[in-house]
């Protein structure tokens, strides 16, 4: 694919990457480039700034989520993501219902494996910032401003996610939405909101609780290889039920 002026480009290097329009000139510490002379070059292709080499790419949501998007509340992290989409099989065409939409990143997620959602975010500056990010990536998702316990929910959904503080006032809501087969997700920060949601299950099967940790490694050359000294430690409790 051919590069376009003005479109976003990612100027890759070994230590150090950017996001940015490609117009005009841009410097950093390593040096300077004419980004004009890109446009209608490949993606792909190396430059360099000063003696450092670069390699144009063409930007990935996830380059747009870390580099672009504006972060306010916590964010669910793409291995939370990631699982929630293997744990209940959501794809291209699946219809996901979203509570919390925070700044958009799960919501873009999901749009960007091809599901139709629908997000509701009651708190207004969350509602605008998650606006602003996922103009960015130009997916299209209907993002509500409005109170999920005071909504009318689409019916026969797939998945009905809710990263909330109080979940528990949407399991009622959730069953009916879903379809049978359907999924809820619950992303909970403390064992205090798991003690109040699971309750509420019990029209529910298949509940399940879990967990995830990932750890990176480090590699020095032929010296050593270990895990990294620092993690996180703990992101969040996600809630699985299935409809059945």
């Amino acid at each position: 694919m051919k590069i376009k002026k003005e479109s976003l480009v990612l100027l890759q290097g070994k230590e150090k990457s950017y996001l940015i329009p490609c117009q005009g000139k841009f410097s950093c510490k390593y040096g300077a480039v004419d980004l004009d002379k890109l446009s209608g070059k490949r993606f792909g292709i190396k430059i360099k700034l000063g003696k450092k080499p670069f390699t144009v790419l063409e930007p990935n949501l996830r380059d747009l989520m870390f580099k672009k998007y504006d972060r306010g509340p916590q964010v669910i992290l793409p291995e939370d993501a990631a699982m929630i989409a293997a744990f209940t099989s959501v794809g291209a065409g699946s219809r996901v219902v979203e509570a919390g939409s925070g700044s958009g990143f799960l919501t873009s997620f999901f749009a960007n494996i091809g599901c139709e959602v629908t997000s509701f975010e009651k708190r207004k500056e969350h509602f605008e910032k998650a606006r602003k990010n996922i103009d960015k990536s130009g997916l299209k998702v209907k993002l509500y401003n409005k109170d999920i316990t005071k909504s009318r929910l689409p019916k026969d959904v797939d998945l009905v996610m809710l990263d909330m503080q109080y979940p528990e006032r949407v399991i009622k809501k959730a069953w009916s939405a879903l379809r049978p087969g359907g999924y809820l997700a619950v992303y909970s920060l403390h064992v205090e909101q798991l003690q109040r949601v699971v309750p509420r299950l019990k029209k529910f099967q298949h509940i399940r609780i879990v967990e995830n940790f990932q750890r990176n490694w480090q590699i020095q050359g032929n010296t050593y290889t270990r895990p990294k000294t620092h993690m996180i430690g703990h992101t969040g409790f996600l809630i699985f039920a299935r409809k059945v």
